[in-house]
């Protein structure tokens, strides 16, 4: 597949995700809205692997790709899940939109990818200037839009640092075997997390049972899928291109389908993470 279509469809996949994330905990907890999303993927790509008559890798660096993948589906989701009961979604994609700048830096310490330049620089302290006015805006609002923003940030940091871990193992396997040994490795974990929080099967509405299949089918499989297609076939650069987008239409969404309203301190602070990372991705390039 063209590699611009799989970029498109995870920049409409993960637009389209913070909203359905918030719709999917509806009369529900997140421990049980993200486990079931998880395990309902997990049933999808085993179907697959089925029917297309292919086995699972388990050479060891298949194995090391399974465990950080399904670390990082894990540790981020139960984050970005939790920090949905508080903060607006469109909030969440502004946030997740800060990925490259720090991928960058993880690049930099873990495949000794330089990327330092006077418009990166500019551009990093801008986009960190934008989330500082976020939260010191937050702190005067309410205690659990502090506490969602500061989950919802180490998501991204372990996003981040999980997507530059996976190009340097730079497994040889498919983006499907990838994605089904990541679930593999996490739905185990999301379940005992909700046996221990929750351990109820509730009633849930209709938008939110219609959510979480959404989820299941197109954040947790065709979208893991794009995800480590790009990360298996693009550089780190490319992949971390994705959040800078991403903001804008999840903020019309948010805004348009959920009534979420944005303060003038905080489109101020989004403003600033905005024009952050167009300076860091499209500023002038240091010179060889």
């Amino acid at each position: 597949m063209p590699i611009y279509l799989v970029f498109l469809s995870v920049v409409g996949i993960w637009s389209t995700t913070p909203l359905a994330i918030q719709w999917s905990t509806l009369g529900s907890s997140f421990s049980f809205s993200v486990a079931s999303r998880m395990l309902l993927g997990l049933i999808l790509c085993l179907m697959i692997l089925a029917i297309k008559k292919q086995t699972l890798p388990l050479h060891k660096q298949a194995l090391a790709n399974y465990a950080y993948a399904g670390a990082g589906i894990f540790i981020t989701m139960s984050l970005v899940y939790y920090s949905a009961l508080s903060i607006p979604s469109g909030l969440i994609s502004v946030v997740f939109g800060l990925t490259p700048i720090i991928t960058g830096v993880f690049a930099l310490a873990l495949l000794k990818d330089a990327f330092f330049s006077a418009s990166k620089v500019i551009g990093l302290l801008l986009g960190l200037s934008g989330l500082f006015v976020i939260f010191k805006h937050s702190f005067s609002l309410a205690e659990t839009l502090t506490t969602g923003l500061v989950s919802v940030t180490l998501a991204m940091i372990f996003q981040a640092f999980i997507s530059v871990k996976l190009k340097q193992i730079n497994a040889n396997i498919s983006a499907l075997a990838t994605t089904t040994g990541a679930l593999a490795v996490s739905v185990p974990l999301f379940i005992i997390t909700w046996l221990i929080l929750d351990n109820n099967i509730p009633e849930t509405s209709i938008k939110a049972a219609l959510s979480i299949g959404y989820l299941a089918v197109f954040g947790s499989v065709i979208g893991f899928m794009s995800y480590y297609y790009l990360i298996k076939h693009t550089s780190v650069r490319v992949v971390g291109i994705v959040p800078l987008i991403t903001p804008v239409f999840a903020l019309l969404l948010g805004s348009t389908l959920n009534h979420e309203h944005i303060t003038n301190t905080q489109f101020f602070g989004i403003t600033l993470v905005l024009i952050g990372l167009l300076i860091y991705e499209y500023g002038p390039k240091k010179s060889n």
